[in-house]
């Protein structure tokens, strides 16, 4: 089963994730650490670093191990070394703002610094770092962006688009419910569930949770006719304990309305490809829209749709589809209709006879199930 990592920045994050525990060990100088069960950044910032709030070091020196920090593995390696005695937290006062500095009159061939004029009255009044205002380089303010590479899968899309169970049996637990009653009493009689909450679960007939175990909640709905259920994620949780016959999780993530009697299962792990770009292919796999997976007549950008084809026609997590419109009579009543694009999607989430896409560009929305679908992109494998 998948781990997650799930951190805070505040004080409730550290009763959250038990500052209650055993005290890390002292004078720990591993340079790496193997992940095990249950482990988080959290925890290991704590016992190597001495601070549970500089996990996003650990982080930053593994950015080539880790993809996402919500999400670490049994069996990775993790770089530890760090700055010795550094903290989160500073153990001395910010010092006083000194004067501030006259700006320089920069050279013709560079960007040019604007500067507020000093209050009429004279004086910093308390207000010079917001009367003083400098513009930088456009195309240096804009260069993180520039370099920023494009990842076309995330995880959080993967794991919140929804499939076709295609008449598989999956091992469905069920969610119980908040296990602490509301502060404020709601009207409704089911209400949402928010996150951080903890819930009950139960795991399916002869199965069990263990702590740390990451669950998807799904809202499960009748789907096509020979592809069994549509799955709808609405969050996803992770096992912290048990209480009585029950297990008990906080919620990490939500994607939609999570209430009691809904489903859980085990969260698939999620294969970043990383930045890559698209391969444009000729010829390409061929289908037809199912089904959308909400009810809408006119589809729109992120929009979530399931095709026929899937892992056995070869499709493939990322790959681009072009949903395009048949020629000729619509019926007898309107024109003939020509060969056209109508829309622009990307693979998701593949089962074996099924694939989620997802509607990336709309030309027109009149896209209904039956619509003919083409490959036109793949990534590199």
């Amino acid at each position: 089963m998948p781990r997650m990592t799930i951190c805070r920045s505040s004080l409730a994050l550290a009763f959250a994730l038990g500052l209650t525990a055993a005290a890390p060990a002292q004078g720990a100088k591993a340079s790496a650490h193997t992940v095990k069960t249950g482990d988080t950044l959290w925890d290991l910032a704590r016992s190597y670093l001495g601070d549970p709030f500089l996990w996003p070091q650990i982080y930053k020196l593994n950015t080539g191990v880790i993809a996402d920090p919500h999400w670490i593995y049994p069996g990775e390696v993790l770089n530890l070394l760090a700055t010795e005695g550094q903290s989160a937290v500073p153990s001395t006062d910010t010092p006083a703002p000194t004067a501030p500095v006259e700006m320089q009159v920069a050279a013709p061939t560079q960007a040019p610094v604007m500067t507020t004029p000093q209050d009429a009255r004279g004086g910093d009044d308390g207000m010079e770092l917001f009367r003083r205002r400098r513009v930088a380089n456009v195309s240096q303010a804009f260069a993180a962006y520039r370099e920023v590479k494009f990842h076309p899968l995330r995880s959080g899309e993967f794991h919140a688009a929804g499939f076709l169970t295609e008449g598989e049996a999956l091992p469905f637990g069920m969610v119980l419910g908040p296990v602490t009653p509301e502060q404020i009493a709601s009207a409704r009689s089911r209400a949402a569930v928010q996150i951080f909450t903890a819930v009950g679960v139960t795991p399916p007939g002869g199965g069990s949770y263990a702590v740390g175990d990451t669950l998807l909640i799904v809202e499960r709905r009748s789907g096509p006719i020979g592809y069994g259920e549509i799955v709808v994620p609405t969050g996803m949780l992770r096992i912290t304990g048990q209480n009585g016959g029950q297990s008990v999780g906080d919620v990490v993530a939500v994607y939609g309305p999570i209430r009691e009697g809904q489903s859980v299962m085990p969260a698939e792990k999620f294969t970043d490809p990383g930045a890559v770009k698209f391969q444009r292919v000729s010829g390409g796999i061929e289908g037809r829209i199912l089904a959308p997976r909400d009810a809408r007549e006119l589809r729109h950008p992120q929009e979530i749709l399931f095709l026929d084809v899937g892992r056995s026609n070869g499709v493939r997590p990322g790959d681009l589809f072009e949903v395009r419109r048949v020629a000729g009579p619509q019926d007898k009543s309107s024109a003939d209709a020509r060969d056209e694009l109508m829309a622009t999607m990307q693979v998701i989430h593949v089962r074996g006879r099924t694939a989620t896409v997802k509607v990336i560009t709309v030309v027109s929305p009149d896209i209904g199930s039956g619509a003919r679908v083409i490959q036109i992109a793949k990534l590199p494998s």
